[in-house]
C-alpha cells in the first residue's frame, strides 16, 4: 500500500467544479420527461384554500397577460411565461439594441376533487390569480328506515330525541 501526501491546495484547485455541480443539483430549472424547462425561473406562488375554492396567486411584474399561459392536465396546474424586453440606447453615432427575456416556470399539483372546466385566471397590476374550485362533496344523507308493511303501506320508524335542559 502506497501512502500519498495530503495537499490541501488539491481540494481549492477543485472547489470551482464542486461549486458548478452544487448548483446544477440545485438548480429549479432542470429539464424532465414533461419538457425541457431550462432557461426558466421557478415562480414564486401563493396558494390559499377554502372549502369552495383553491386561490393561486403569483406575482409576475413587466408580464402582459399574453405572455402568461396557464394549463391544467392530469392534476397539475402549470404557469409558464415568457416575456421580452427591448431597448436602444444611441451611443455616439452607434445604435445599440439590448434584448433581455425572461421566463418564469411553475407546477402546482392539485388534488383531483377540482372542477377544472371552471378554472379561472385574471391579472391585475403584474399579479396573476387563478381561482380553481372544488368538487362539491358528497352531503351525508339521512335514508328513512322503514318497518314490516302494515296495511299494504310501509311504516317509518321515527327516533324522538329527549332534550334536557340544565338548570
Amino acid at each position: 500500500m502506497t501512502l500519498v501526501r495530503w495537499n490541501p491546495w488539491g481540494e481549492l484547485f477543485n472547489l470551482p467544479s464542486q461549486m458548478d455541480d452544487l448548483f446544477e443539483a440545485l438548480s429549479p430549472a432542470q429539464g424532465g420527461d414533461k419538457g425541457d424547462v431550462r432557461g426558466y425561473v421557478q415562480l414564486p406562488v401563493d396558494i390559499s384554500q377554502t372549502d369552495e375554492a383553491f386561490s393561486i396567486e403569483a406575482s409576475v411584474p413587466g408580464y402582459k397577460p399574453d405572455e402568461v399561459e396557464v394549463t391544467f392536465d392530469d392534476g397539475v396546474l402549470t404557469i409558464k411565461g415568457q416575456h421580452k424586453v427591448e431597448s436602444e440606447k444611441k451611443e455616439g453615432e452607434w445604435v445599440r439594441r439590448e434584448r433581455r427575456m425572461s421566463s418564469v416556470y411553475r407546477q402546482v399539483g392539485l388534488p383531483a376533487e377540482v372542477r377544472a372546466d371552471e378554472i379561472s385566471a385574471s391579472f391585475d397590476n403584474g399579479v396573476l390569480t387563478i381561482n380553481v374550485p372544488r368538487a362539491q362533496r358528497a352531503q351525508p344523507k339521512r335514508i328513512p328506515v322503514t318497518a314490516g308493511a302494515t296495511n299494504g303501506q310501509p311504516r317509518v320508524i321515527e327516533h324522538q330525541t329527549e332534550t334536557t335542559s340544565a338548570s
